[in-house]
């Protein structure tokens, strides 16, 4: 029996991170609070976080979602 892969593997870290930080970069150059994003587009305060961090591998969807309620589009958001 072939033993699959940890789901971990197809994860890349580094582009979690720069996703993150360019969402963090955005929102702080637009003056918002995580607070008031995680609001604004009907995220957990804490799902947000973790995507900042590069946390959490999070869906397109997430993206189109936080790239709304910033006022951009999902290209900005991306290093």
């Amino acid at each position: 029996m072939v033993k699959k892969p940890k789901r971990e593997y197809y994860i890349n870290k580094t582009a979690l991170l720069r996703v993150g930080a360019k969402i963090r970069e955005v929102r702080t150059s637009k003056n918002v609070s995580i607070e008031t994003l995680a609001n604004t587009s009907g995220m957990d305060y804490s799902q947000l976080a973790r995507m900042e961090t590069g946390q959490v591998n999070f869906t397109i969807s997430y993206l189109f979602r936080v790239a709304e309620a910033l006022g951009v589009t999902p290209k900005e958001l991306l290093p």
